[in-house]
């Protein structure tokens, strides 16, 4: 049901990308951990780091803040010198991390999207400064999603940079609003407001442009030339057998989400290894390629919110002046006086990413987790394995681990089998309010499954003849029946708060 808990959003069709990642996901040969040669690691602070010493930290810190499973890859001089994992892929199965388990990436989708939309610039398919409404056959309010924005037209005015900069003026995600419509919150270009919708947006115009999906063109331009076998914008069977399962705070399994439609924002589904090569080439582009990637990572807005998504607050802060915080195509930039480097973060309900590159050393570290809990601790593993005190922290809203604040775990949810006969009745449509998202049950095999998007599926499991939930995640379904014992609606629970709603089809 996407990188959120339950995520209620409208979406545009997209084509499913041809099997042409399946048969090379199959075909790749399974890489090893790395450990570079003397067991020494670089640091941006000009010192090393014993390979033993860095192990230590992660392991204890993992431990200390139940951190079920993690994947390193580490860069030196440019180049790929280390890659490990620590933990389980699912402690429940009590199976353990691979390094081709793959991962979801969240919001590192979007530096991968930023990307190859400056190979599209270079192609001269796309111009960061032409208003990207203007790639469109027809008026953007009139495309699927997008008729909340038929008053308003400050669309025109929104370019690709300034969607890759976040300073598009739309809103992360428009089912954060209390009516879940899209609008556009301040003049485009004017500050910094991160925006997964802008992303989504710039997705249509490239698709559009190249007149192919966006999983195609992303194994043509990226995944394929950077050797990223285990990377993907959409599900593959393939992930199945070797996916790390996401989970919550109290390190309880939940099922991997299965994209099966591309979403520039946060569908990526990728493993460390792949992530550090594409990393690698970034530092090592040549040519007119190397000016491109220039331009990525030059400043195009500077930051003074307090926080990553305090887009509605026009209250700013110095707390980052001193590390030049900016945004730039793509990624978050800062300085420091060890040089420039550039970051981004990935965080979903019960994963949780971080990478960090500076530049002038060619060192940069990658992590990927299957944990609600890696946030709190990320600084100090990012500390003891770049040497990199400078990352804003504080700015993403990573809060530092706090064993006084740990929550004892509830009771846990068992699973009851219900009879094929109690669970058809419960499939269908259902919609949230008038005209409000629709919520999509299908009942198969004696299984049930939620989606909100008709596409990609989640299986619930049952709780009573009535009430299902989804594993590891904070999300209960109870249907309700009439006294005629046929199902009108149902109640989903999620975060202590019920929406009701009501079976259309």
């Amino acid at each position: 049901m996407g990188n959120e808990t339950f995520r209620l959003q409208s979406m545009i069709p997209r084509a499913i990308a041809p099997a042409l990642t399946a048969a090379l996901l199959l075909a790749a040969v399974n890489s090893e951990d790395l450990t570079p040669p003397g067991g020494r690691l670089k640091t941006v602070i000009g010192g090393v780091i014993t390979v033993k010493d860095f192990e230590s930290t992660v392991t204890l810190n993992m431990q200390k803040a139940g951190v079920t499973g993690l994947s390193v890859a580490i860069l030196n001089d440019g180049k790929v010198v280390y890659t490990r994992q620590f933990g389980w892929k699912d402690k429940d199965a009590g199976t353990k991390l691979d390094d081709t388990t793959a991962f979801a990436g969240a919001s590192l989708s979007k530096t991968v999207f930023a990307y190859l939309v400056m190979v599209l610039v270079e192609e001269g398919l796309i111009n960061l400064d032409k208003p990207i409404h203007q790639y469109l056959a027809k008026p953007l309010p009139e495309y699927p999603g997008y008729a909340d924005l038929a008053g308003d037209s400050r669309y025109r005015a929104i370019t690709a940079r300034m969607v890759l900069s976040h300073t598009s003026g739309l809103p992360n995600l428009r089912s954060a609003s209390k009516d879940g419509r899209l609008r556009i919150q301040f003049e485009p270009g004017s500050r910094f407001g991160y925006s997964g919708e802008g992303f989504q947006l710039l997705q249509m115009v490239v698709e559009s442009v190249t007149h192919n999906d966006l999983e195609t063109i992303a194994q043509e331009k990226v995944f394929i030339p950077f050797g990223m076998a285990h990377t993907s914008y959409v599900w593959r069977e393939a992930f199945a057998t070797n996916v790390a399962a996401p989970h919550n705070e109290f390190e309880w399994a939940a099922d991997p989400d299965r994209p099966a439609i591309a979403h520039a924002g946060g569908s990526l589904t990728t493993t460390a290894h792949d992530y550090v090569r594409f990393l690698a080439g970034i530092l090592t582009a040549k040519g007119g390629r190397r000016q491109s990637m220039e331009n990525m990572l030059t400043p195009v807005i500077r930051i003074n919110s307090r926080r990553m998504f305090d887009a509605g607050s026009q209250a700013g802060t110095g707390a980052n002046d001193t590390i030049h915080l900016s945004w730039g195509l793509g990624w978050g930039l800062f300085e420091t006086p060890h040089g420039r480097a550039f970051f981004h973060t990935g965080h979903s309900s019960s994963a949780q990413n971080y990478t960090v590159v500076y530049r002038k050393h060619g060192i940069g570290i990658v992590l990927l987790s299957n944990s609600a809990n890696f946030e709190s601790v990320a600084p100090e593993i990012v500390a003891a394995g770049i040497g990199d005190h400078y990352s804003p922290f504080d700015w993403l809203g990573y809060f530092p681990f706090d064993p006084a604040k740990r929550k004892p775990a509830p009771p846990r949810r068992i699973v009851i089998q219900v009879t094929a006969e109690v669970i058809a009745p419960y499939a269908g449509k259902y919609q949230i309010g008038q005209g409000g998202p629709v919520v999509f049950i299908k009942a198969e095999g004696g299984r049930l499954y939620a989606s909100d998007d008709g596409k990609s599926w989640d299986e619930v499991y049952a709780e009573s003849q009535s009430m299902f939930f989804a594993k590891g995640r904070d999300l209960a379904i109870t249907f309700k029946k009439d006294s005629n014992g046929m199902v009108t609606h149902m109640e989903i629970i999620s975060g202590g708060t019920t929406i009701s709603a009501r079976r259309i089809e």
